[in-house]
């Protein structure tokens, strides 16, 4: 067993230097630094984001090398969205503090209201036929879609950044809950009836351990479409957060007068990357440990 974790581990981490390795010499070969920066220009970014204000030194004492690069495709770090978002105060790691905290809020919420929605569903056949339809009609609204709905109710606060992400996650933990107790073999639930197990103690028993594994499977996906709309909501609507930091911080017309450093952007995009793979990888082990007797 620890030989196979080993051999994953290897693997894992060959594919992700070859990413590297290709990465660098695609961008090397194209020399567009300005849509493929290279390597030097990322670390550079992500040196000045995580740093802060702090690392940027002042217009008058930046040397007239630094003032050339800048001029040209941004080989500087002193881009218009580095210092947008140094002059703001960001910083790569509170950005992605405030998106965890967002993501996790949306699965704290989401998730109960999803499985106990797929569990009413998928166990009551009057309730599906009611329901489903509806379900149907509610999923099909995208969760971006909701904002300024919800801004009409609640007005330009927090809300309208969580919301979504709580009904992205709720619709989406409903149909592996559903399918898994739906597609939960007939025989288990008469060998339990003909034991004697009823109401509390066949759904504790019986139900939920076999759809178990289904529902643990659709928190991965709740995870990433969590990441997805969190980020989707920070990009339209929000001053803090790792969409901010990815469309160069401020709100609206100001961000079109930023010109987008493409440096920054793949910072982002590799820690919101991290980040997902982490909480991935918190979900599969704890699935893992969860449904060991399906194994």
């Amino acid at each position: 067993m620890k030989s196979i974790f080993n051999q994953r581990s290897l693997l894992w981490l060959a594919s992700l230097l070859a990413l590297i390795g290709a990465y660098t010499a695609i961008a090397s070969a194209a020399a567009r630094p300005d849509l493929i920066p290279p390597s030097q220009d990322i670390a550079e970014a992500f040196s000045a984001l995580v740093s802060g204000p702090s690392a940027k030194p002042a217009p008058g004492e930046m040397p007239a090398a630094e003032m050339s690069g800048h001029a040209h495709h941004h080989h500087g770090r002193s881009t218009d969205q580095v210092d947008t978002l140094l002059q703001a105060g960001v910083t790569l790691q509170a950005s992605l503090g405030v998106s965890t905290l967002r993501v996790l809020f949306g699965l704290a919420v989401g998730l109960p209201l999803g499985i106990l929605f797929g569990l009413w569903m998928g166990w009551s056949r009057r309730a599906d036929d009611y329901l489903h339809p509806i379900y149907v009609l509610v999923r099909s609204v995208p969760p971006l879609a909701l904002i300024t709905y919800i801004m009409l109710w609640l007005g330009h606060s927090e809300a309208h950044r969580l919301i979504p992400i709580v009904y992205a996650v709720a619709v989406t933990a409903v149909i592996p809950t559903y399918h898994g107790v739906r597609d939960l073999a007939a025989k288990y639930l008469v060998a339990a009836r003909s034991l004697g197990a009823r109401g509390s103690l066949l759904l504790n028993k019986v139900i939920l351990p076999a759809a178990g594994p289904a529902v643990l499977g659709g928190l991965r996906y709740s995870i990433a479409i969590a990441w997805m709309t969190a980020v989707g909501a920070e990009m339209l609507m929000a001053d803090d957060g790792m969409g901010n930091l990815l469309v160069g911080g401020g709100m609206w017309a100001s961000r079109l007068q930023t010109r987008s450093d493409p440096a920054v952007i793949i910072v982002g995009v590799i820690a919101l990357a991290a980040a997902g793979w982490a909480m991935d990888a918190v979900a599969q082990a704890a699935t893992a440990r969860l449904t060991r007797w399906v194994r």
